[in-house]
C-alpha cells in the first residue's frame, strides 16, 4: 500500500486544494495488502496497521457519475483549444452527501491525466488544473484571488485584526495560469456564495475564463441554478427562455429496490472485493446489501465511511468480519429518523 501524500508543519495531509496536495492526490495509489502476509488476526494492532491505514480509505469504488466523469474530462480536453465562443463550463450537482467532490476531482484527475500523457519528457512545468473551495466572506468581504493563490502556493498578507488583506492577487495568478497552461478550475462548494455575493464572484470567474482561456467546473448542491441564476442576475434572458442553461453532470444516490438493486449490488461488490479480513467470505457484504442501503440511502459517502469504519473496527476487535450488529454499530450513515440516534 502506497500513501504518497505530502504533509505539513503539523504533520497533517495538505489538502487538494493546494499544489501540492493536488499533486499528491494524483499519484497517489492504494494498493491493497497481501493478506496472506499481515499479522494473524490475534496480534497488536496499532495505528500504523497496513490494513487499518488500507481501510481508512480503500480504493475509489466506481458509479455512473465517476464513469461519466471520464468521458466528461476527455470532452473537456478536446474541447479546450481556443474557441471565438470561450470555453466550455460545467456543473456538478445533486444532493449532498453523493460524491459530488470525488466526481469532480476525477473530472480534474483525467483532464491532468490527458494533458500529461500530451506532453513530451522534460517538459516545462505545467500547471493544467487548478483546484479551489469557494471561499467565505465575512462581512461581506468577498476575494476570490485569494484561493487561487493558496492553491499556487503565493505568498499573501492578511490582517487578523481587521480580515483585510494588503494586495489582489490576481495579476500573479494570471501570470502562473496563462505561463503554466491552466486550462481547467474546478471550484468545489459554490452553494456557499450568499445571492449577493453571486455578481463578484461569477464576474471573477468570468473574467479569468476570458482573460486565461479556461473552463470551470462548479460543484455543490444546486450549482445548476446557481449559475444560471447568476448569469441572470448580468444580463436578460434570450426570447423564448434561450437554452436550458449551463451542461450538467448529475450525482444521485444509488437506488435500491426489487425491480432496481443491480447498480447498487455493483457498488457492494467492488467494497466486497477490496476488504482484507481474515475472516471475510467473498461475497458476504453483497448479503448485507439492502441493509448498507437502509442505513445510507445510497448516499455514496455515508455508505463509504459505514463500511471503511465496520472494517477497521473489525480489525480492531479481531471480529476479522462485518456484520449487520457490527454495522449498527457504527454512528455514520444514521439518518436524523433513526432510531438509534434518539
Amino acid at each position: 500500500m502506497s500513501f504518497s501524500e505530502p504533509v505539513g508543519d503539523a504533520g497533517l495531509m495538505l489538502p487538494a486544494t493546494t499544489l501540492p496536495g493536488w499533486q499528491s492526490q494524483l499519484d497517489r495509489v492504494v494498493v491493497p495488502p497481501d493478506l496472506d502476509a499481515c499479522p494473524p488476526a490475534d496480534s497488536p494492532v496499532g495505528p500504523d496497521n497496513a490494513r487499518v491505514r488500507y481501510h481508512a480509505t480503500m480504493h475509489i469504488v466506481q458509479t455512473p457519475a465517476l464513469k461519466k466523469a471520464v468521458a466528461v474530462a476527455r470532452r473537456l480536453w478536446l474541447a479546450s483549444s481556443p474557441r471565438s465562443e470561450g470555453p466550455l463550463h460545467l456543473a456538478v450537482d445533486g444532493p449532498g452527501e453523493t460524491g459530488m467532490t470525488t466526481v469532480l476531482r476525477q473530472i480534474g484527475r483525467i483532464f491532468e491525466g490527458i494533458v500529461r500523457d500530451q506532453l513530451p519528457r522534460g517538459a516545462q512545468r505545467r500547471i493544467p488544473v487548478i483546484h479551489i473551495n469557494t471561499p467565505l466572506a465575512p462581512g461581506g468581504k468577498l476575494d476570490m484571488s485569494i484561493p487561487f493563490a493558496e492553491f499556487l502556493g503565493h505568498k499573501h498578507t492578511k490582517d487578523p485584526e481587521s480580515g483585510q488583506r494588503s494586495t489582489d492577487m490576481t495579476g500573479p495568478v494570471c501570470h502562473v495560469m496563462k505561463t503554466c497552461g491552466t486550462r481547467l478550475v474546478l471550484v468545489d462548494g459554490i452553494d456557499r456564495l450568499d445571492n449577493s455575493e453571486l455578481r463578484t464572484a461569477f464576474d471573477y470567474f468570468g473574467y479569468l475564463a476570458a482573460e486565461c482561456n479556461v473552463s470551470f467546473v462548479y460543484c455543490g448542491p444546486g450549482s445548476r441554478e446557481i449559475v444560471n441564476e447568476a448569469k441572470r442576475g448580468r444580463r436578460p434572458g434570450p426570447p423564448g427562455g434561450g437554452s436550458g442553461g449551463i451542461p450538467t453532470l448529475a450525482v444521485q444516490p444509488l437506488p435500491y429496490s426489487a425491480d432496481d438493486y443491480e447498480l447498487f449490488h455493483e457498488v457492494i461488490k467492488s467494497f466486497d472485493q477490496g476488504l482484507r479480513l481474515h475472516q471475510h467470505t467473498p461475497g458476504e457484504l453483497l448479503k448485507l446489501a439492502a441493509h448498507l442501503h437502509r442505513r445510507t440511502g445510497g448516499y455514496m459517502k455515508p455508505l463509504s465511511y459505514l463500511i471503511c469504519q465496520a472494517a477497521q473496527e473489525a480489525i480492531e476487535t479481531g471480529a476479522e468480519a462485518i456484520t449487520a450488529e457490527l454495522l449498527d454499530s457504527q454512528l455514520v450513515g444514521c439518518f436524523d429518523d433513526d432510531p438509534l440516534l434518539s
